[in-house]
């Protein structure tokens, strides 16, 4: 397309909605910044402020104006993000890696003694919805409806429907959280001194979680495949924080767990070369995975000598992501933890015979399936948990023991998302 175009190339969102993707590194950071001709904000996005996107399209969801901070710029765009950025800070990095860890550990108490496992939809996906449902104090029922509508709304399942069940799903949670606040996230919003509304509070969850929970995933399979295939360069050495670090870096650069978003819209008309012009409103997509692979390309010698993070797979400009540290720390420990607990860990299908799903957002296995030498999880910490009744053991199978939900110490909502993704 870059052959044919140039780095700024003109594409079709779905049948007759145009826009633009930007492939160029340098292109994509000085546009990202300049806040004067280009904007966030979707209510420029002329297609559909004029009626040429239908009602029922996938992309609303993804493109359509909102009251959050993704979406809107200036004055508005920072009382939203300090909102967010407080919030998120107030959760101490310590607490964040016991709870990671621990729901690493008990998800993986789940397959351990099976010797193979869909380290994607049992294990990377799990980890994220597990913790952001534990930071923003959802109870099952909420925690199970949102996160089952916000994996659809990655897919591009039933877009209009998922949508509208995640908003429905949090609408609940801030209202229990107006009734009896908790050290959460939804709680430290509610209060926040920028006064957000009610409407204001969901969308800013919305964000948070979509941001979280999928790309997250797809940062855990990506740094999982680079170790399975050897091209981290572990070997079977057991790598440092430091080591997972670089290859999160390395992944970040190569492997970018969103592909062509966020949008941005021109103020103004914009002029390319070739006498092209993008015109005022018309939505272009910021291609971070192309914008990496072609300075990588045309930098190769120098990218060999050492790793930066000068990648632009969180973003650039006032609108890069605010959960940077988060997000990377989730992907670590998922890596170390999964390491540490299955030895000979392996891919079980050769690389190419992995099938895989491609949305405009991101590209990502359907499934990516792992073996390992089994393992007897260990006793469950006699502190937590709840007492149980023997009716809720399991059934005895010809298959090996799998451990009760107080055995493992994963929660009921756990158990049913684990339920959820392994029958998708």
């Amino acid at each position: 397309m870059r052959a044919d175009h140039g780095p700024v190339v003109p594409v079709e969102l779905e049948p007759g909605v145009h826009g633009w993707l930007v492939t160029d590194y340098a292109t994509l950071i000085s546009w990202s910044r300049d806040t004067t001709t280009f904007t966030h904000d979707a209510r420029l996005w002329r297609d559909f402020t004029e009626g040429r996107v239908n009602p029922d399209s996938p992309l609303l969801p993804m493109m359509a104006p909102r009251t959050n901070a993704l979406f809107v710029d200036g004055a508005e765009h920072q009382r939203y993000r300090r909102a967010l950025t407080d919030g998120l800070g107030a959760v101490e990095p310590d607490h964040l890696r016991r709870i990671t860890t621990r729901y690493a550990d008990r998800l993986i108490d789940e397959f351990c003694e099976r010797g193979r496992a869909d380290a994607l939809n049992e294990y990377a996906r799990m980890l994220p919805l597990l913790v952001m449902n534990d930071l923003f104090g959802f109870n099952e029922d909420q925690g199970l409806r949102f996160v089952n509508a916000m994996r659809n709304l990655w897919l591009g399942v039933d877009a209009e429907k998922s949508n509208a069940e995640a908003e429905r799903a949090l609408s609940e949670v801030v209202t229990a959280r107006h009734r009896d606040p908790g050290d959460d996230l939804t709680t430290r919003l509610i209060q926040h001194r920028a006064a957000l509304s009610d409407e204001e509070v969901i969308m800013q969850l919305l964000l948070i979680t979509a941001a979280a929970n999928e790309p997250t995933a797809n940062l855990i399979d990506a740094a999982l495949r680079a170790v399975l295939d050897g091209s981290a360069g572990f070997g079977t050495a057991s790598p440092s924080d430091a080591s997972l670090n670089e290859l999160v870096d390395r992944v970040l650069w190569h492997d970018p767990p969103i592909t062509n978003y966020p949008v941005i819209y021109p103020r103004v008309d914009v002029p390319l070369d070739g006498g092209r012009v993008i015109e005022a409103g018309s939505p272009i997509l910021l291609g971070f995975a192309a914008a990496n692979h072609f300075f990588v390309r045309e930098n190769a010698e120098q990218m060999e000598e050492t790793v930066n993070r000068a990648h632009v797979a969180w973003g650039a400009g006032p609108h890069r992501c605010p959960a940077i540290d988060e997000a990377t720390n989730i992907a670590i420990i998922a890596v170390r933890v999964l390491l540490n607990r299955l030895p000979g860990l392996r891919m079980a299908v050769p690389r190419d015979q992995l099938r895989w799903h491609l949305t405009g957002l991101s590209w990502i296995p359907v499934q990516l399936p792992v073996e390992f030498d089994p393992q007897v999880p260990p006793p469950p910490d006699p502190v937590e948990g709840t007492p149980w009744s023997p009716s809720d053991s399991p059934q005895e199978t010809s298959e090996p023991r799998q451990p009760t939900s107080v055995g493992s110490g994963l929660s009921s909502l756990s158990n049913f998302l684990v339920r959820l993704l392994r029958g998708s």
